[in-house]
């Protein structure tokens, strides 16, 4: 039986560079700040940039504990700093892909828009353990 897919996207302007957003975004383990019901943790042991891997828990209260969620396993398969990366979920229960497009206001270079997708494929409780509020 085929499994859900589901996709998740986010488009916003941020007060900041492109390399600072960058430098945020690919903090992996540094995302547990501003990622939703996740926390993410950094395998230091693989390259930085193209098949890097990581792993991040979402769920309720991920940041405070791994009780009720699910370990998504990931890996780099695009890197093209400032401006793109994308990871493949590639665990037992999530897979599909990730995106992170980073550009330069136009108008304003210290401005920076981040647009973040997701394609999903999982059990339907899992999909809905992990949306986005």
């Amino acid at each position: 039986m085929a499994r859900p897919i589901k996709e998740f996207a986010l488009a916003i302007t941020i007060d900041a560079s492109i390399t600072r957003v960058w430098d945020e975004m690919v903090d992996w383990e540094g995302q547990s700040e501003w990622m939703l019901s996740t926390r993410v943790y950094d395998d230091r042991h693989s390259p930085v940039g193209l098949g890097h891997t990581l792993r991040a828990f979402t769920g309720p209260f991920a940041k405070f504990n791994r009780l009720l969620g699910i370990m998504d396993e990931m890996v780099v398969s695009a890197w093209e700093p400032p401006r793109f990366c994308r990871v493949e979920h590639v665990g037992r229960i999530i897979r599909g892909y990730g995106t992170f497009t980073l550009n330069t206001d136009p108008e304003n270079p210290t401005r920076t828009r981040f647009d973040w997708f997701e394609e999903i494929e999982a059990p339907n409780w899992i999909l809905a353990l992990i949306k986005p509020g």
